[in-house]
């Protein structure tokens, strides 16, 4: 591992990027036995560096390596997501769609090992109004993925969105805009009527409760599931080995 991590930190653009799928190779190797506190700690502080690396390949390997690394990680992993959230918040600006999607990613498994709730709160302290309509996009769009996949297992999950994404349907950007109101749709497919009852809360113009209500009408709710379905992540899965080739 330590190894892998010193390659990533190669001044070479094409060193790093091995150093990148070196540890990528390294994580996979240490699917079954886990990773210490001591290699979580070295791990992080490296892939913090990388996400803002000017490459977009070697930047979208450090946020996938601590997707990984969240997974194998355990507790270990959650003493540092104060610094993580806020990294993953702002990599969902990037120029690039790799780097966007490996960001998302990321928040959605540091859900999937810490709690949906408290991640959407700490990540929309930071995203619900962040300068770049970019962030704001991708985190809307993160927030309807994380609907589809807690909602049935976090009830308060989305009382704590539905207020900040009514807002974006002001955003001045028209791509924020098409993204709360598929969120809205994402809630209502979760929630069914029980939506309706949350919408009335909130005090909207008739204009718009009216609008929200007609593009609701269209969609079929989910059958509620007892146990929820959550998302589960294999290291295997996370960097495909083709995908390194420099």
């Amino acid at each position: 591992m330590e190894a892998a991590l010193e390659a990533a930190r190669a001044k070479d653009t094409k060193q790093r990027l091995a150093g990148v799928e070196r540890l990528h190779e390294a994580l996979e190797a240490a699917a079954r036995r886990g990773l210490t506190s001591a290699e979580v700690t070295s791990l992080v502080d490296a892939c913090m560096d990388l996400t803002k690396d000017g490459n977009f390949r070697v930047a979208q390997g450090g946020l996938q390596a601590l997707s990984a690394a969240a997974v194998l990680a355990g507790d270990h992993f959650k003493i540092h997501l104060n610094a993580l959230v806020p990294a993953a918040v702002e990599r969902l600006g990037d120029g690039k769609q790799p780097v966007r999607d490996a960001a998302r990613q990321l928040l959605v498994t540091l859900m999937e090992v810490s709690s949906p709730t408290i991640i959407v709160e700490r990540a929309g302290s930071y995203a619900w109004t962040h300068k770049s309509w970019r962030v704001r996009e991708e985190f809307v769009r993160t927030v309807a993925t994380a609907v589809g996949l807690f909602a049935s297992i976090e009830l308060p999950l989305q009382r704590v969105l539905l207020s900040p994404v009514l807002q974006l349907l002001n955003d001045l950007n028209q791509s924020v805009r098409d993204a709360a109101i598929s969120c809205i749709e994402e809630m209502y497919r979760n929630m069914g009527s029980q939506f309706h009852e949350e919408l009335q809360r909130h005090n909207l113009p008739s204009y718009m409760l009216k609008d929200i209500n007609s593009r609701l009408d269209k969609i079929e709710p989910k059958a509620r599931s007892s146990d929820g379905a959550r998302m589960q992540y294999k290291v295997t899965q996370i960097l495909p080995k083709n995908q390194w080739n420099p």
